[in-house]
């Protein structure tokens, strides 16, 4: 349920004066700054306003921060800040006390106000709930256990959970709010943890803040939901925060650009306002960095040289947004598999392109991503020979109806060698898949796969040690398009153009910030990696058991050894009774 952000009908406050605070914080100088939200508690000759006021003060004086965090939590003006900060050097604990600040000042106004939080996973957002909780605790207040509230003075914290029915999917109903009384009037702010998704960023009304954004899944579609909520209200403002994660996502095409490291505002190449900090600036304002070894301090140069992965040290801790490392499929694996062959077809297959796959010496198999309007629909051909695989054929379909979508498919399974293929039944793919199987030429040789499903790992992902016994579809065909270019058995006799490249390059390793690896392509204006998804369908055509098509003469040797071996199994043995 959405919160509502109301003005109250009492008449409104003067607005805080920075003598007014000032004065306050000099009455109420104690030797231990530590007692003086308790000082601030006990206090009779001040109005709820006065009281919000000093207990900002109160906020940044226990509250401390390093330079470079200061103007992020002291800047309420800015619609939307981008932190484009190193791991570990207090993003999120700016952001907690940030968010506890801005339901003290909101709420001097409005009767409710809201903070949504995005967080990439659930350890994450408990985290973020955690050090607001610290904050609270640092302003005097006391967070008590869920569902109960204990007053404190004029304000009255708890941490509760949400379990209205339409957040149960998401498995985070973690929320602090905080009641405030201001000229007797009860007033609350919440600040709410959500999991990241574009479901999620339709539903806030309010602050908004993205916590790891460059690790959210479909970055993309998240801002393009919550962008239209953030620009209809002036008071809304938005809080960014990520170390790089690649090329190929919201965060860079957002925070990417020349500017400082040392925590100084600048505008992006997109044009928003970007604070970056980078572990050796941090260094150099207090932030201790250790050997991972001995434990000693040591600088982030000597951190540097010690880092097995100089190009994922410099994007965790440097602000440099890699590439290379992070591309599942690198420029140097494409090229190596490129051979000389046909262009792509565009919206039908060529006559040269049906005659190479008539005179194919191996098996043919086809794989097909779907799409129709933002998305391509991605046939790719491939011929097996032993243990090599070719693709020899691929066709590109924009903006085409189903039923002619489907014309294209049957030239191909009425191939002399076809054996099989996989079709993304994800969405509009569900019709292709059961046009095909219904007819003479798909029956059990055309199968749908489903990408948001999910299946044993394969030898791929158990090779890195996964502990996980399941994993999505999309990982395993990806690994497995990854296993046939690192070992050399892919050929691709097409000729790729500058898009088929760009989605091949598209999936990406991603490392959460608990490190855990997954693989997830993002999408962009061109699609969605539609040709890198229908050459990986193709191998799964071809490595799984669909394709069974043919008996060769090895095939039916096992058959014949499998026959006897049951047949002297059931073999009569009369028993011998004793003399």
């Amino acid at each position: 349920m959405k919160s509502k952000t109301t003005k109250p009908k009492a008449a409104p406050q003067p607005a805080r004066s920075d003598t007014a605070k000032v004065s306050l914080a000099t009455d109420l100088e104690t030797p231990n700054r530590a007692d003086m939200a308790t000082d601030l508690a006990n206090r009779t000759d001040l109005d709820g306003l006065q009281k919000a006021q000093v207990a900002q003060i109160v906020n940044e004086a226990l509250v401390r921060f390093r330079t470079y965090q200061h103007p992020v939590f002291m800047d309420r003006e800015s619609g939307i800040l981008i932190l484009h900060w190193s791991r570990q050097i207090g993003k999120s604990y700016t952001l907690a006390a940030w968010a506890v600040d801005r339901l003290l000042t909101q709420l001097q106004t409005y009767d409710t106000w809201l903070v949504t939080v995005l967080s990439n996973s659930r350890d994450n957002g408990a985290e973020f709930v955690i050090k607001c909780q610290d904050i609270c605790n640092k302003l005097g207040m006391v967070l008590a256990k869920p569902t109960e509230a204990v007053p404190v003075g004029d304000a009255m914290v708890y941490i509760a959970d949400d379990n209205s029915p339409d957040l149960k999917y998401e498995n985070m109903r973690m929320e602090i709010r905080v009641t405030l009384t201001v000229n007797g009037q009860e007033r609350v702010g919440r600040i709410k943890v959500l999991a990241a998704n574009p479901r999620t960023a339709r539903g806030f009304s309010g602050d908004l803040i993205l916590d790891e954004f460059a690790f959210h899944e479909d970055s993309n579609a998240i801002w393009e939901a919550a962008e239209p909520i953030l620009s209809s209200n002036s008071d809304f403002l938005c809080r960014i925060a990520s170390t790089g994660n690649g090329k190929h996502n919201m965060f860079f095409r957002m925070a990417s650009g020349s500017g400082p490291d040392d925590g100084r505002f600048f505008l992006s190449s997109s044009g928003f306002k970007v604070c970056r900090v980078t572990r050796s600036e941090a260094w150099k304002q207090g932030v201790k960095v250790y050997d991972p070894n001995t434990r000693k301090p040591i600088t982030p140069d000597d951190a540097r040289k010690k880092a097995l992965d100089k190009r994922a040290y410099d994007q965790n801790y440097e602000c440099k947004f890699n590439d290379e490392n992070m591309a599942l499929l690198t420029h140097e694996l494409i090229q190596q598999a490129q051979r000389a062959g046909i262009p792509i077809d565009e919206q039908a297959w060529s006559p040269v392109s049906l005659a190479r796959m008539y005179r194919s010496e191996g098996e043919l198999f086809l794989g097909g991503d779907v799409g129709r309007n933002r998305d391509i629909t991605v046939l790719a051909v491939l011929e097996k020979i032993g243990k090599t695989k070719r693709i020899i054929a691929m066709l590109r379909l924009a903006g085409m109806r189903l039923p002619d979508q489907q014309k294209q498919l049957k030239p191909v399974c009425e191939m002399p060698k076809f054996r099989a293929g996989c079709i993304d039944m994800t969405g509009l793919g569900l019709g292709l898949v059961e046009y095909s199987q219904e007819e003479k030429w798909g029956k059990g040789r055309i199968h749908g796969v489903n990408f948001s499903s999910t299946e044993p790992i394969n030898d791929h992902i158990k090779k890195e040690g996964r502990k996980k016994e399941t994993a999505r579809v999309t990982e395993n065909m990806a690994t497995s398009l990854l296993g046939v270019f690192e070992d050399k058995s892919i050929e691709l006799c097409v000729e790729l153009d500058h898009d088929a490249v760009d989605d091949l390059r598209k999936p990406e390793r991603i490392t959460s910030p608990g490190g855990n690896v997954s693989i997830a392509a993002v999408r962009n204006e061109a699609g969605h990696a539609d040709h890198f998804w229908g050459i990986a369908l193709a191998i799964r055509a071809a490595e799984s058991k669909y394709g069974t098509g043919a008996i060769t003469a090895e095939t039916l040797a096992k058959i014949k050894r499998s026959a006897v071996a049951r047949f002297q199994a059931r073999r009569f043995t009369p028993r011998r009774l004793p003399a």
